[in-house]
């Protein structure tokens, strides 16, 4: 019982620690923290006649969606130009537009209705771009999850486009409510609530309907789903201490990954061939991220640097980002697990800086700091703050899609 109270403590003091704390691909991570920031494509967006106000709101909104990729600086004139018109139409706007680079253009036209319409044109348009010009992974369409805590047990969640625009509040239970993780279809979100008075795992279907995925006895938490949707790690109690489990959704079989009597676990995340799952566990006494064989239940110990290591998010390309504690502070770090904690790379300064969670392209982090969300460009931009609105924000999840 005291481990899973100083788990349950760990919750509400940091928001969950991305779930209670939480083989790679062959392809190499993109994790190169130049400080300098990446080579960037100048974009003019000068020959756009967008006369209306939602046509001003589509292009205000590609050009922060441009700038936020990470590939691209609007200017009054640049090497790529986006022309055409952009008018409005009834309620929505009619656009008609062409995007210029030596030697290349595509022509792109769109109809839409309503203001989230008319912004949501605008992130297809942006990450079109980042995909033909830049030849990388677009993240506009992509949506952010996170929680606003009120108190020590009282919060609800939110979410909100990537670039922190149409935010919106999807649970109004105001209790203690942490780790929301979206499911790879980027609809569904598993979180921790204490919505019956004990943390139990909830299912949000497409940010309307809410069943209860774990409510055993004790400890129900730290929600993962595998890159194939099929089954859900969680960290469960009900047979005494916090330990790994691997739930399969169409079955509701449970295996126990985890054996560690005098441990508690945290914070499950899996590769991205499902494989295995990276986790937090203090059974050498401080928090650690660790490695578990599903298929052979075999765990490893991945770092040793720093008090404290917890919050992995394991993306698609390869990387683990996590919070690590280091001179008093936590700071964002990330690493290739196929070369150790050797190769881990500090993207942010000393701070408070938690949760990290990869967007999609594999180069930006969201991560909380202070109760404010920001944007970590791993290849060096600054950081970004996500909200001007105020709360004590905190456990950012981003969407795959």
């Amino acid at each position: 019982m005291q481990r899973i109270r100083w788990v349950l403590c760990l919750m509400a003091v940091a928001g969950g620690v991305s779930g209670v704390f939480a083989q790679s691909a062959a392809r190499p991570p993109l994790i190169s923290v130049v400080k300098k920031g990446a080579d960037k494509n100048t974009v003019s967006l000068a020959g756009v006649q967008a006369p209306g106000p939602y046509g001003q709101i589509f292009v205000k909104t590609l050009a922060r969606d441009l700038e936020l990729s990470g590939w691209f600086k609007v200017a009054p004139s640049g090497a790529v130009a986006v022309k055409g018109s952009v008018a409005d139409a009834g309620s929505g706007i009619q656009s008609g537009c062409r995007v210029e680079w030596p030697g290349k253009a595509f022509n792109w036209s769109r109809a839409s209705l309503g203001q989230a319409e008319v912004r949501r044109q605008a992130h297809q348009l942006a990450d079109e771009m980042v995909k033909l010009i830049a030849g990388e992974t677009g993240i506009a369409q992509t949506r952010i999850v996170f929680v606003n805590r009120r108190g020590r047990n009282n919060a609800d969640l939110y979410v909100c486009d990537a670039d922190g625009q149409n935010v919106m509040q999807i649970t109004h239970d105001n209790v203690a409510a942490v780790g929301p993780r979206w499911a790879p279809n980027g609809r569904d979100i598993y979180y921790t609530s204490f919505l019956k008075g004990y943390p139990a795992v909830y299912r949000m279907v497409a940010g309307t309907e809410r069943k209860a995925l774990a409510a055993f006895k004790g400890l129900n938490t730290g929600a993962a789903i595998s890159p194939d949707g099929s089954r859900a790690a969680l960290i469960l109690s009900y047979q005494g201490n916090p330990e790994l489990y691997v739930l399969t959704l169409s079955g509701g079989n449970l295996t126990r990954l985890t054996q560690t009597p005098h441990g508690s676990e945290a914070s499950p995340c899996w590769s991205p061939d499902g494989r295995s799952i990276v986790y937090v566990s203090d059974i050498d006494r401080t928090p650690q991220l660790y490695l578990v064989d599903v298929a052979t239940r075999r765990s490893r110990r991945l770092t040793y640097k720093g008090s404290e290591n917890v919050n992995p998010d394991w993306h698609a390309k390869g990387g683990i980002v996590y919070a690590t504690k280091r001179g008093g502070g936590y700071q964002i770090a990330a690493f290739n697990p196929q070369e150790g904690e050797r190769s881990a790379a500090m993207v942010t300064p000393p701070g408070s800086y938690e949760h990290p969670s990869w967007a999609a392209d594999g180069r930006h982090v969201v991560c909380s700091n202070g109760g404010a969300l920001y944007i970590l460009d791993t290849l060096g931009d600054p950081a970004v703050r996500l909200l001007n609105i105020a709360g004590n924000w905190m456990s950012p999840d981003w969407s795959e899609r």
